[in-house]
């Protein structure tokens, strides 16, 4: 009870003060409220569906980005074998029968060749691809 209920109670004698001053309290006190969901309680499920209906979505694309994306690595299985053969043709094309042998051999020579050269004096490397060089260049000055 408040100071002011304990005071005015003070002054009340009779029963039927007594039953005025609970009517009176009984008017100022707040009414019951009658507890309800709130407004959106109803709605809370709209965005529920709405969630899993982009779940459901995004579960679609990326079924549809797998799909893409082995089609994509089938095309490039296909790709890396038409070049194999494509290189391969054109080596058959250019060296004839066994390229590859051929390719290992030049390049066995080329490099039995480079160490053949650096073990040669400078001085007589130079004094062998002089003359050579100008007999070329004679050559092509000659109508």
């Amino acid at each position: 009870m408040t100071r002011r209920d304990i005071e005015h109670s003070k002054g009340l004698d009779t029963d039927a003060d007594l039953q005025a001053h609970l009517a009176e309290l009984e008017a100022e006190a707040p009414a019951e409220e009658v507890l309800t969901p709130p407004a959106d309680h109803a709605l809370s499920k709209a965005p529920l569906q709405r969630i899993k209906g982009d779940l459901d979505h995004v579960r679609n694309e990326i079924e549809i980005l797998g799909a893409r994306l082995s089609l994509v690595k089938q095309q490039t299985v296909a790709v890396a074998r038409s070049k194999a053969e494509w290189a391969d043709a054109s080596a058959h094309a250019q060296l004839g029968a066994y390229p590859w042998a051929k390719l290992a051999a030049a390049m066995a020579a080329t490099a039995v060749g480079a160490r053949v050269l650096r073990r040669l004096p400078p001085g007589a490397v130079a004094a062998a691809i002089i003359p050579l060089l100008i007999a070329r260049l004679e050559a092509k000055s000659r109508p």
